[in-house]
């Protein structure tokens, strides 16, 4: 639904002549929207949504924005989609890593990956892989690996759990355990089944993840290796164009970005016997 305030605000800055009757309209705006929060019990879910939209805007367009922050953050505890979303982009907009603030969300961050709802999952991991922070990689990584090794999980939210993981994992590898997961080796073995995962998208994803793994604990993952010439294999022979589909070939090659990584992963072992 769109927001009139919003849609208003945008089209007086596009018709703003100069840069200095831009900033005059955006300095009535932020003393509107401090005026408003002075009392923000008295907002609708709505209204408080549109002002943090606002805000938003404002940022982007290259000003500074130094207040709001906490009433842009208590959206994401919000239960609504449309609210945790302008919650967690503001987090992800306004915060860096090292913000204080961040240490006031990471619970309700880890609800939003317990969440049987794979929309707001995604808000959650989208968030976590932006902003990063090494509380939040020791914090939330393990909520992160469940959602990539469940059962139960949809392929959009394993591919973004695998890249989040990646994410966290290349900023603080000293926040995982001995091999980068639970240092469990069934759950080793679980994320190298995801090789023969149905979905492409996962494989892609579950792949890079590998990569990363192995690039910082090749002895713990070395039997990788027949997993991933068995894809090779598999992305080579003659009908892999009907098995993975018209959409997957490029220049006549299949996926050539996932053997690519593939080639990538088999560089740090020697030959297989």
């Amino acid at each position: 639904m769109a927001m009139r305030g919003l849609t208003q605000f945008i089209g007086d800055i596009r018709n703003c002549s100069n840069k200095e009757e831009e900033r005059k309209r955006v300095d009535k705006e932020m003393a509107n929207i401090r005026k408003q929060f002075k009392n923000v019990t008295m907002l609708t879910a709505y209204q408080k949504k549109k002002y943090v939209w606002k805000m938003l805007y404002i940022y982007v367009l290259g000003y500074e924005v130094d207040f709001g922050h906490m009433e842009a953050l208590n959206l994401i505890t919000a239960p609504g989609y449309s609210e945790k979303t302008v919650g967690y982009l503001a987090c992800v907009l306004l915060l860096s890593e090292t913000n204080e603030f961040l240490r006031l969300i990471i619970n309700s961050t880890k609800n939003d990956l317990l969440s049987q709802n794979e929309e707001i999952q995604a808000l959650a991991l989208a968030c976590i892989a932006n902003v990063g922070g090494r509380e939040f990689a020791e914090t939330l990584a393990p909520d992160v690996e469940k959602i990539l090794l469940s059962n139960q999980s949809h392929a959009t939210a394993k591919k973004k759990a695998a890249l989040c993981l990646l994410r966290l994992l290349r900023k603080y590898p000293v926040a995982f355990g001995e091999d980068g997961l639970s240092n469990v080796p069934e759950q080793r073995d679980r994320l190298i089944d995801l090789l023969d995962d149905p979905s492409l998208g996962v494989v892609n994803a579950v792949t890079s993840l590998l990569l990363g793994l192995v690039s910082h604990w090749p002895d713990l993952w070395h039997y990788v290796v027949n997993r991933c010439c068995k894809l090779m294999v598999k992305l080579n022979h003659p009908g892999a164009s009907k098995d993975f589909g018209a959409e997957y070939v490029y220049y006549k090659t299949i996926n050539p970005w996932l053997q690519v990584k593939i080639l990538r992963i088999l560089q740090y072992y020697p030959p297989p016997e």
